[in-house]
C-alpha cells in the first residue's frame, strides 16, 4: 500500500451541483482547510459536500460507483476534513464533530473504523493539527492544547498514545506555526522553532523530550536564523538560514559542527533534489537567477549553465524531477520561457521544445510528474492556456487537450497525480472551473462536473482567511453586500447567507474567527444597525447573535473571547464581549454610567488582555485595560490629568509591553510605554520638546519599535525605540534637513524592513532599512524622478513583497519587491494603460494574493496574483448583471 501523503497540493475542486456520485466537490488536497489528496492503492480520500452532510470525509477511484460518504462525522455542520497523512494503513486528519473543534481523527476507510483520536484542546476550543507527518509507525504533529500554544506532538492511533513532545517554548506562546514544515531523514525529525532565548533556530527531535533539542544557534548576532526550504539528500538536510551576516544556503547532519555555511549564493526558489544533487535558482549578483546545484561543498556548488547570458537571468523555476532528469521553466533571452530540462550538465542543461514559437513565451507552470510523463500548463498562442505532456523530447512536448471551446483558454490548474491518474481543475468556458482527470490521451481527459459569469463592481472588501476560504464582504448586485467566501477558483466563489433584506445589503465588516467559527457584525435590515453575527461557511450555520446590542463594531479576538464596541438604549457605546453564545454575548462594564458613551477604540489585545482608550465622563479619553470581567475593566492611567483628553492612538505592543501615542497636557503627542500598571505607564521620550513629536505608524520588527515622528529640527523621519530614553533615536534623516520623508506603510521580511518614503527628490517611493542609518536605502525609483509612485497596501508572501504604486505610465498596479532594484517589478497591468487596476485591501492566503481591483471592464472584483502576469487573474465577476449567471452561482 502506498503512503504518499500529498498535503498541501493545491488541488482545489469548484463547488455545487453534480460530480463523482453526485458529490459537490469542494477541496481535493488543497492548501489548508479544505481537504488535502492522499494516495492510497486506487483511491484517495477528499472532503466534498454532497448537498447534505456538509464538508465531510469522502473515498473515491474516480468512479462514480467507487466514490462514497465515509463518515458524517459533524451531522449539524461541516467536519471540513484536513491536513491527511497515511500510516500503516491508517489515514490521520484533523475534523471537527461540532462538539470537539477541530481535533485529529482516524479512519480506516469505513465509519465504524473512523473515530477520534484524542481532543487534545478540551472542549469547544480546536488544537488544530496540522502538519502531519509519518516517521515510522508514528504521527508528529504541531497542535494547540490551550495552555502551551502551538508545539510538536506525536500519535501511536491511541488516545493515551497522543502526547506533546516537548513544550519547546514554555506558556502559552508557541515555539512553531500552524504551516511549520517538518522533515524527516532516518529517524529524526527536523524543523524550525523559537524557544524564546535563541530566536527561529533548528532543531530536531527522536519523539522523546531529552531527544528534542536545538541542532544550532546560527545566527548569535541579531536574531532569527529562520531556516526554511528544506530539502534532503540520503542523511543530510540542506536549507536557507541567515547568520546575520548573510542569507545563503545551509546544510546539516544533525550537529551542531555539522551544520554549516555552503555559499551566500542568493537562493531564488525552491531546493530540488535529484539523486545526490541539490538544485536551485540562484542568483551570484553577476548573471541574474540562473540555474546552480551543488554536491554539499562550497566548491561543488556551482552554476549549471548560464542560460539567459547578461544580468537579467533566466529565472528557472517549478523544479520537477522525472527519472533523474530536473524539469523546470525558464527563459533564455531569445525563446521566451519555456519548458526546459537538465542532467546536471551545461551541455545536457537545454530546451525541450519551444511551444509557443520565437520570443513568445508558453510560461509552464504546475510541472506534475505522473508515471514518466510530465504533465503541465502551457500556451502555444494557438490553443491558449491548455494541458500539456511532454516524454522529455521535442517530439513527444505535445498538446493534451484543447479543452476551452471557441478559443476559449482551458487554464489547467492544480495538477495533482492519484495513482497513474492526473487530477486537475480547468473549464471549457461555458461551466467555469470544474474538476477534470487525464490519462495522458485526449479521449481520457474529460471533465467530471460545471458554472459561468459579465459587469457592475462588487467591491470585495474585509478579506480573511478562514479554513480554505477566504471570506469577504461583496455586492452581487441583486443581494446587497452580504458574506461571500472563494476557494479561488470561480466555481468555488459563493455567497454564505443572504443577511440583509434592505438595498445596502448587511454590509459585513470586521470579521475575525474563533474555533473555527467566523464572526463579524452585519445589518440583517430589521433594524438599520449593525449587530454581531457568526458563520460556519455554511447558510444554514450563519445567524445573528442579538443579545440586545447594536452599532457593532471593532470585533478583537483576545484569548477565548471576542470584545467588541456595541450600542444598546441603556447604556450608550460601551465594551461588550462574547463566547459565540446569545446568552454569552454580554456588556462587559458601563464605564460612561447611564445612557453616555465611553466610545472605546483602538481595541488591542496583549495576551488575554484588552488594551482600549475611552472616557468614563470624568477623566477625558485615556488608555483603559480589561480582562473580560466588570471588575478588571479599569483605567490604567489619567494620562492628561482631569477632564482632558491624553487621547491615546496607535497601540502597538511587544512582548507584554505596550506603546502608544499620547498627551499628557505638557510634553505634547509622544511615545509612550505600559505594562498594565498606573507607575508603568510612562513617557518614553519628549523627541519634539515644547510642542507635538506625533508618533505614528508604529511597527515591531524584531523586537524593536519603528516609527515615524518630527523632532522639530529634522521633519518627520524614520526613528526605532527600545524603550528607554536614551535607545529612541532618529534612524535616517531621509529627507535631509528640515523636510518631512513621511515613512509608512511598514512591512517585514526576514531581517529587512520595508517602508513608503520621500525623500526630496525622488517623490514617494519604495525604500528598505536592515535597522541601520547606512542599511536604509531607496530600493527603486518606480516612478523616475520627482513624480513618486506612492507604494502602498504592502503584503509579504515568503520572501517577496507585493504592493501597488504608479509606474508614471501604467497607473496604480500591483508590483512586487525582492528588496533590489532589478527584482522590483510591475506584476501585471490589469487594466492596461494608463487607467491603473487600483488594486487594494491586500490579504496573503495560502502562498496566494487576494485582492481588490478594477480591470476597466469587471469593475472592482475579487482578484488572485501567484506573482506572474499569466497567474494574476479575477477569481469572479460578481456583480456581472447576469440574473441567471448569478443564480447559478448561488446555488
Amino acid at each position: 500500500m502506498s503512503t504518499a501523503n500529498r498535503k498541501r497540493s493545491d488541488f482545489i475542486v469548484s463547488a455545487a451541483l453534480v460530480l463523482v456520485a453526485s458529490i459537490a466537490l469542494v477541496n481535493c488536497g488543497g492548501g489548508g482547510g479544505g481537504g488535502d489528496v492522499v494516495e492510497e492503492r486506487a483511491t484517495f480520500y477528499l472532503s466534498a459536500d454532497n448537498g447534505t452532510t456538509g464538508f465531510e470525509l469522502f473515498l473515491t477511484d474516480g468512479t462514480a460507483a467507487g466514490t462514497s460518504l465515509v463518515k458524517d462525522i459533524n451531522t449539524n455542520s461541516n467536519a471540513d476534513p484536513q491536513n491527511l497523512a497515511v500510516i500503516d494503513g491508517t489515514t490521520y486528519f484533523a475534523a471537527t464533530d461540532g462538539v470537539l473543534g477541530l481535533e485529529l481523527w482516524k479512519t480506516d476507510g469505513t465509519d465504524a473504523g473512523t473515530s477520534l483520536v484524542k481532543d487534545i484542546n478540551p472542549g469547544p476550543a480546536e488544537s488544530s493539527p496540522s502538519s502531519l507527518t509519518a516517521l515510522g509507525s508514528v504521527l508528529y504533529f504541531l497542535a494547540d492544547d490551550g495552555t502551551t500554544g502551538m508545539e510538536l506532538w506525536k500519535s501511536d492511533g491511541t488516545t493515551e498514545g497522543t502526547v506533546l513532545v516537548k513544550d519547546i517554548r514554555s506558556g502559552d506562546g508557541g515555539s512553531l506555526y500552524a504551516d511549520s514544515q517538518l522533515v524527516v531523514i532516518g529517524s529524526t525529525l527536523y524543523f524550525t522553532a523559537n524557544d524564546g532565548i535563541y530566536d527561529e533556530e533548528l532543531w530536531k527531535s527522536d519523539g522523546t523530550a531529552a531527544g528534542t533539542v536545538l541542532v544550532k544557534d546560527i545566527n548569535t548576532v541579531s536574531g532569527d536564523s529562520s531556516p526554511g526550504g528544506f530539502a534532503a539528500i540520503g542523511s543530510t538536510l540542506y536549507f536557507t538560514a541567515d547568520d546575520g551576516a548573510a542569507v545563503g544556503l545551509w546544510k546539516s547532519d544533525g550537529t551542531p559542527a555539522g551544520t554549516v555555511f555552503i555559499t551566500s549564493v542568493g537562493v531564488t526558489g525552491n531546493l530540488a533534489a535529484v539523486g545526490s544533487t541539490l538544485y536551485f535558482a540562484g542568483d551570484d549578483g553577476t548573471s541574474g537567477s540562473e540555474l546552480w546545484k551543488s554536491d554539499g561543498t562550497s566548491a561543488g556548488t556551482v552554476p549549471v549553465q548560464d542560460i539567459s547570458p547578461g544580468p537579467l537571468g533566466s529565472s528557472p523555476a517549478h523544479f520537477t524531477a522525472i527519472d533523474g532528469t530536473l524539469y523546470f521553466a525558464a527563459g533564455d533571452g531569445v525563446n521566451g520561457r519555456e519548458l526546459w530540462k537538465s542532467d546536471g550538465t551545461a551541455a545536457g542543461t537545454v530546451l525541450v521544445k519551444d511551444i509557443n514559437p520565437g520570443a513568445g513565451e508558453s510560461s509552464p507552470l504546475f510541472l506534475t510528474a505522473v508515471g514518466s510523463t510530465l504533465f503541465f500548463q502551457a500556451n502555444d498562442l494557438t490553443s491558449g492556456t491548455e494541458l500539456w505532456k511532454s516524454d522529455g523530447t521535442a517530439i513527444g512536448t505535445v498538446l493534451v487537450k484543447d479543452i476551452g471551446l471557441d478559443g476559449v483558454y482551458g487554464y489547467p490548474a492544480s495538477l495533482t497525480a492519484v495513482g497513474g491518474t492526473l487530477f486537475f481543475q480547468a473549464t471549457e468556458g461555458t461551466d467555469g472551473y470544474e474538476l477534470w482527470k487525464s490519462d495522458g490521451t485526449e479521449a481520457g481527459t474529460v471533465r467530471v462536473r460545471d458554472i459561468n459569469p459579465g459587469s457592475g463592481d462588487s467591491t470585495p472588501a474585509y478579506l480573511r482567511a478562514g479554513g480554505s476560504f477566504v471570506y469577504f464582504g461583496a455586492y452581487d448586485g441583486v443581494h446587497g453586500r452580504e458574506l461571500w467566501r472563494s476557494d479561488g477558483t470561480e466555481a468555488g466563489t459563493r455567497m454564505v447567507a443572504d443577511i440583509g433584506t434592505i438595498s445596502l445589503g448587511s454590509l459585513v465588516s470586521s470579521p475575525v474567527r474563533l474555533n473555527g467559527i467566523g464572526y463579524f457584525a452585519a445589518n440583517d435590515g430589521s433594524s438599520g444597525l449593525h449587530k454581531l453575527w457568526r458563520t460556519d461557511g455554511t447558510s444554514a450555520g450563519t445567524y445573528g447573535l442579538d443579545a440586545g446590542s447594536s452599532m457593532v463594531s471593532q470585533l478583537t479576538l483576545v484569548g477565548s473571547a471576542i470584545f467588541f464596541e456595541a450600542y444598546d438604549d441603556a447604556h450608550g457605546r460601551e465594551l461588550w464581549k462574547s463566547d459565540g453564545t446569545v446568552a454569552g454575548t454580554v456588556l462587559v462594564k458601563d464605564i460612561y454610567p447611564g445612557w453616555g458613551d465611553s466610545s472605546p477604540g483602538r481595541l488591542t489585545a496583549v495576551g488575554n488582555t484588552l488594551y482600549f482608550s475611552a472616557t468614563d465622563g470624568t477623566n477625558g479619553v485615556e488608555l483603559w485595560k480589561s480582562d473580560g470581567t466588570e471588575g478588571g475593566t479599569v483605567l490604567v492611567k489619567d494620562i492628561n490629568i482631569g477632564s482632558g483628553h491624553s487621547s491615546v492612538n496607535e497601540l502597538t505592543f511587544i512582548g507584554t509591553t505596550l506603546y502608544f501615542s499620547a498627551t499628557d497636557g505638557v510634553n505634547g503627542y509622544e511615545l509612550w510605554k505600559s505594562d498594565g500598571s498606573e507607575a508603568g505607564t510612562v513617557l518614553v521620550k519628549d523627541i519634539d520638546p515644547g510642542t507635538d513629536g506625533f508618533p505614528s505608524s508604529l511597527a515591531v520588527i524584531g523586537g524593536t519599535l519603528y516609527f515615524s515622528t518630527s523632532d522639530g529640527i529634522n521633519g518627520r523621519e524614520l526613528w526605532k525605540s527600545d524603550g528607554t530614553e536614551a535607545g529612541t533615536v532618529q534612524l535616517a534623516d531621509i529627507n535631509a534637513g528640515a523636510g518631512d520623508s513621511h515613512p509608512g506603510n511598514f512591512a517585514v521580511i526576514g531581517s529587512t524592513f520595508f517602508f513608503s518614503a520621500y525623500d526630496g527628490t525622488s517623490g514617494t517611493e519604495l525604500w528598505k532599512s536592515d535597522g541601520t542609518g547606512l542599511g536604509t536605502v531607496q530600493v527603486k525609483d518606480i516612478n523616475t524622478g520627482a513624480g513618486g509612485s506612492t507604494p502602498g497596501n504592502f503584503a509579504v508572501i515568503g520572501s517577496t513583497l507585493y504592493f501597488s504604486a504608479d509606474d508614471g505610465s501604467n497607473g496604480h498596479e500591483l508590483w512586487k519587491s525582492d528588496g533590489t532594484g532589478m527584482g522590483t517589478v510591475l506584476v501585471k497591468d490589469i487594466n492596461a494603460g494608463a487607467g491603473g487596476g487600483s488594486p487594494v485591501n491586500f490579504m496573503a492566503f495560502e502562498g496566494m494574493l487576494y485582492f481588490r481591483a478594477n480591470d476597466g471592464s469587471s469593475g472592482n472584483e475579487l482578484w488572485k496574483s501567484d506573482g506572474t502576469a499569466d497567474g494574476t487573474v479575477r477569481v469572479l465577476d460578481l456583480n456581472a448583471g447576469d440574473v441567471h449567471g448569478l443564480d447559478r452561482i448561488l446555488k
